[in-house]
């Protein structure tokens, strides 16, 4: 079987730009009734708006309708269960304060849900419906979601919860050489039947039931769909899909890997691409859309290059000879020096100092354990990756930006003045800060983020009505409409990869990207300062920071005091098979998946204040 014929996608992506499954922009309902009754909280369980939880769209998208019903864990000295069921547009019975303990209150909730539940632990148990031709379909998906919140974070009486797919969907698509599909074609697909799952993290046990045969819905003629269990692919290496016609049955094997991956992933979707020969055999379909691979680019060939306004006589390359970096123990952080490139477990990092001109906005709490002080903000990669290209943006604007000032209001709405733009280590960014302020702690896109700050563009979530019906913008009176971020849909391989990158760089443009984890089917948005090219022309490696390693070097029982912001360098290669071909170090399961670009817009700025100079020598 050729792999490049089975293709696999997120169904939804936790650290995302615009969930599948949840909506950024959804439109939430007034609970204006429920804040008058400060005894009580509203549960909101939301998915995106569009098309029906029956039906759960092509996407995976799908909303709730009455007389569902949800299991609420709520966790404390004894760890309880609430069903909870939509009647009039809302979650009952509500639910009182009191109920849900002091201090950090603690959820999980699933759907759907069930009576016979032991909620003693974190672990659920979970079942697939064997006939998925009607609402079995609907039942053998599971739903989940997880918070952790205090009690003094809790904004207008309501608490909300994004919910997430916990399963896998196998998509399956027949043709035929004969042209037309036998009338009596019939598709069965194996799974385990049951397993558990922890529903604080999404992680799923060993599955513990029995391999069945599972009948899937039919969408449309040769066009069908299952639930499945996650789970090893080897389970399947004997057979997966069974198709039978004319008196005769074939059997689909397994391959070792779909997508850089042994396994079925929760929230994602495999495609199968299947055709019935003349004999009675399954056959594949030739893969329709091969990637081009790009030709050597000589002006690139073995150069360093640095995002616009990064790059200053202080800021070094990383050594063209690797043995000259040294090596350090993490145990002494405090050691680690400052200026030039180091190894730690083998990763190469570069201390950020003061004369330094990128930027590493770093979240308080990215394991959410509450282990660290600070803001709650383990979901908000793309703000601190909006963050980042933020300051670097008002940083090379400066002078627009001044002007704009003397012409036009900086503080379009007093309730929140706009935030410095100065950057250091000690004293963080209150960019950052300001989106930790007012927006929920969830996945999201710094491109949606850059936007929103700029000119208003909607998309961020906040608790607080007033934020979204009184905020336009900082800098709205000339960007109104305008984006300054975007991200291309070119699809990740090596040709687009570096097209995008170097049309960048040519350009004066910012850049943040989306790492996949495909073990754990979540993304992280992370920012570019750097690239490195082969001899050839293409990208060899990245400098990044990451904002979810402020902690890495944590010392126990000794000093803490040490720079916490870091620049990565981490080498790219490249696969020509499979939906995942541009990859971060040695590992497959940590693809590319998109680039943010964000734009200077000096043609806008120019125009609007032509008497503003920019001296831009300092920049090399």
């Amino acid at each position: 079987m050729n792999k490049e014929l089975i293709t696999s996608k997120l169904l939804f992506r936790l650290l995302a730009a615009v969930p599948v499954l949840l909506s950024g922009c959804a439109e939430f309902e007034d609970y204006s009734s429920s804040k008058n009754d400060s005894e009580y909280v509203e549960m909101v369980f939301t998915q995106d708006n569009e098309g029906t939880k029956a039906e759960i769209g092509e996407d995976g998208s799908g909303s709730f309708t009455e007389g569902d019903k949800v299991g609420l864990y709520i966790y404390g000295e004894q760890t309880r269960q609430v069903i909870l069921t939509m009647e009039d547009g809302q979650w009952t019975p509500k639910l009182q304060k009191s109920e849900l303990g002091s201090g950090t209150v603690r959820l999980s909730a699933y759907y759907p849900a069930r009576e016979d539940v032991s909620p003693e632990t974190n672990l659920h148990t979970h079942r697939v419906d064997t006939d998925q031709t009607g609402n079995g379909y609907e039942d053998s998906d599971l739903l989940w979601s997880h918070l952790d919140i205090e009690q003094e974070d809790i904004t207008g009486d309501v608490i909300e919860m994004p919910f997430m797919h916990g399963m896998h969907r196998l998509s399956i698509n027949i043709s035929s050489d004969e042209g037309s599909l036998p009338d009596d074609l019939t598709v069965t697909v194996r799974n385990i039947t049951e397993g558990s799952f922890d529903l604080s993290t999404g992680g799923i046990d060993t599955p513990s039931g029995t391999m069945e045969d599972i009948t899937p819905r039919i969408l449309s003629e040769g066009k069908y769909s299952a639930i499945l269990f996650p789970g090893d692919l080897g389970e399947y290496a004997e057979g997966w899909v069974e198709i039978s016609a004319g008196g005769k049955t074939s059997v689909y094997k397994a391959p070792a890997t779909i997508g850089e991956s042994s396994v079925l992933e929760s929230g994602k979707e495999t495609v199968l691409n299947l055709r019935l020969k003349s004999d009675g055999d399954i056959g594949t379909d030739p893969d329709p859309d091969p990637d081009p691979d790009p030709d050597p680019d000589i002006d690139y060939g073995g150069k360093t290059c640095w995002v616009y306004g990064v790059k200053t006589a202080s800021l070094p390359d990383y050594p063209k000879d690797n043995e000259s970096v040294p090596e350090y123990s993490f145990l002494v952080p405090e050691n680690f020096p400052n200026g030039i490139w180091y190894k730690v477990s083998g990763i190469a990092y570069l201390n950020w100092q003061s004369d330094f001109l990128w930027y590493d906005c770093d979240k308080d709490d990215p394991d959410d354990s509450g282990s660290h002080p600070g803001y709650h903000d383990s979901n908000m990669c793309w703000a601190a990756g909006a963050s980042n290209l933020l300051h670097w943006w008002t940083r090379l604007n400066e002078p627009y930006i001044e002007a704009y000032d003397a012409r036009y209001s900086s503080n379009p709405w007093p309730a929140y003045p706009r935030p410095s733009f100065g950057f250091s280590d000690t004293e963080g960014s209150e960019i950052f800060d300001f989106f930790r302020d007012i927006s929920r702690n969830r996945g999201g896109s710094d491109a949606v983020g850059i936007n929103w700050f700029i000119c208003g563009t909607p998309g961020i979530s906040s608790p607080d009505p007033d934020i979204d019906d009184n905020y336009g913008g900082y800098f709205t009176e000339i960007f109104d409409n305008i984006d300054v971020a975007f991200r291309p849909e070119d699809a990740m391989n090596k040709e687009s990869f570096n097209r995008i990158i170097k049309g960048a760089l040519e350009n004066k443009q910012g850049l943040g990207f989306e790492q996949s984890n495909l073990n754990q089917g979540v993304t992280h948005v992370m920012t570019i300062w750097g690239v490195e090219f082969d001899d050839e022309g293409y990208v060899s490696a990245i400098y990044y920071v990451d904002n979810n390693d402020h902690y890495n070097f944590e010392v126990n029982g000794g000093s803490n005091n040490y720079q916490r912001h870091r620049l990565i360098r981490q080498e790219i290669r490249y696969r020509e098979d499979g939906p995942w071909k541009v990859l971060m170090g040695d590992s497959s399961i940590y693809p590319i998946s998109c680039i943010t670009v964000v734009d200077l817009k000096r043609d806008i700025w120019q125009k609007e204040f032509p008497e503003v100079e920019i001296n831009e020598s300092f920049i090399q």
